[in-house]
């Protein structure tokens, strides 16, 4: 009787020391080319020339966050219109299989706001790319 009770404390005691991997589940091997992937979006005025906006923002649909800026984008947003949507330094705010991104922005000149969504996929690919969805959108 004491043996089988033993056993089974045992058990017990060796079934609760085992623990869970609740890591995520890592990309694996893979052989990726050494270019930096870049997706930029640009907003146009009603000639089609670049203008300058303002109150910009990009949210991933599916997670409703907002899109982790890059470091980058001091440099490159300096052109009047054009945005960094996603870089391979953000990929991992996107899923491998793709993530709507919605896109607003406010024209300065006009005050008119226009809203656009555009699909980037990133995650465990080697780098961002944009699925579909428009290169840019003209303000009335």
């Amino acid at each position: 009787m004491y043996k089988k009770l033993l056993l089974v404390l045992v058990l017990a005691i060796s079934l609760s020391a085992c623990k869970k991997n609740n890591d995520k589940p890592t990309c694996g091997t893979q052989t990726c080319t050494a270019v930096f992937a870049i997706i930029d979006f640009s907003f146009t005025d009603a000639d089609g020339k670049p203008t300058a906006i303002k109150d910009v923002s990009l949210i991933n649909v599916r997670t409703g966050k907002a899109v982790p800026a890059t470091s980058y984008a001091a440099t490159i947003n300096t052109v009047p219109g054009v945005i960094i949507v996603a870089t391979d330094e953000t990929k991992s705010a996107f899923s491998a299989e793709g993530d709507d991104v919605r896109i607003t922005a406010t024209s300065e000149a006009t005050g008119q706001t226009k809203q656009v969504a555009i699909k980037v996929s990133g995650g465990c690919n080697c780098h961002v790319n944009k699925i579909s969805g428009p290169e840019t959108a003209k303000f009335d």
